[in-house]
């Protein structure tokens, strides 16, 4: 029996642990992760404005790896040789096909580790007049900045560093418009460059991929390899996105599983929604954007329905 092993608990292993779950393929499968719990990012935004508990936003991938007939290892990843995945203070685990989806490069001071986070942010709150500087003015950023005013008291001072560049460099004219207005009213304060001293420094950039691979999601030395996710290297840079993690899942699950390989082919455009407050979002899709309590509804309920699947 074929045995295949998963590093990481991101988007796309998800969707081979669900199907595993449903249609119990002729293989064994070990899921390996560095903790219980596995958060979902795109559930962030409201754990910090304080809509929901930093537990509703996060996944028990233990349980969802023993539901599924899978192995679960609470342990950290140390590389793999051979055919032999190598963990710190547990034994090695030996494979046939190996998926890593552990996540991109990340520099200190940012949001992950998460839990650590959630820590700095309760420090934050007991401060009579935080002073805070996000560094990184993509959607993570705008979308931090914003959840930070309305989680923290009316004394706090949020800057958000934008450098040389536009807010939301990658997005649609409107979408940006749409961001500056809401930042403006929320009286986050744009700089080129964070003004010190402050109370503690957010890096916002989304995770560096550090793992290249082929447009099969292989390893470019390794056929039995498999990468997805934000360590994934593409041949194509593609955007950092939970959309694409997810498509890439699928690709994933028939790899691991099918003597084919399939390719995988990036969208031409992919829904993105960026909220910006508890009851408002701006959602777009290529250059069409649309704001306001629907786009929020929408959000609410994918997030709801990937927590609760």
């Amino acid at each position: 029996m074929k045995r295949i092993v998963l590093v990481g608990a991101g988007h796309a292993h998800i969707v081979v642990l669900r199907h595993f779950a449903l249609h119990k393929p002729n293989a064994t499968l070990t899921l390996i992760n560095n903790g219980a719990y596995a958060y979902y990012t795109g559930a962030l935004p409201a754990a910090v404005r304080g809509d929901i508990a930093p537990e509703q936003a996060r996944i028990d991938v233990q349980n969802l790896a023993t539901a599924c007939g899978a192995r679960f290892i609470n342990a950290r990843y140390a590389g793999f040789e051979n055919n032999v995945v190598n963990l710190e203070n547990a034994a090695s685990v030996p494979f046939d096909t190996l998926a890593i989806s552990i996540g991109g490069t990340s520099v200190p001071g940012g949001i992950k580790p998460i839990a650590q986070f959630f820590d700095r942010l309760w420090r934050w709150e007991r401060l009579p007049a935080a002073r805070l500087g996000i560094i990184g003015c993509g959607a993570s950023g705008v979308e931090l900045a914003l959840a930070l005013r309305i989680r923290l008291n009316r004394n706090a001072k949020i800057y958000l560093q934008t450098g040389d560049g536009p807010v939301l460099p990658h997005a649609p004219r409107r979408v940006r418009e749409v961001a500056l207005k809401t930042l403006e009213q929320a009286r986050i304060t744009l700089s080129r460059a964070v003004p010190y001293p402050l109370d503690d420094v957010i890096h916002a950039y989304p995770p560096v991929p550090t793992i290249a691979v082929r447009d099969t999601l292989q390893l470019l030395d390794r056929d039995d390899v498999f990468a997805t996710g934000d360590c994934a290297a593409f041949p194509t840079p593609l955007p950092h996105s939970g959309a694409i993690a997810v498509r890439q899942g699928r690709v994933l699950l028939n790899n691991l599983l099918a003597a084919k390989m399939e390719k995988f082919r990036p969208p031409s455009a992919t829904l993105a929604i960026m909220s910006l407050s508890s009851r408002k979002a701006v959602a777009w899709y290529g250059t069409d954007c649309v704001s306001g309590r629907l786009p929020m509804l929408l959000k609410n309920w994918l997030d709801r329905r990937w927590l609760r699947n």
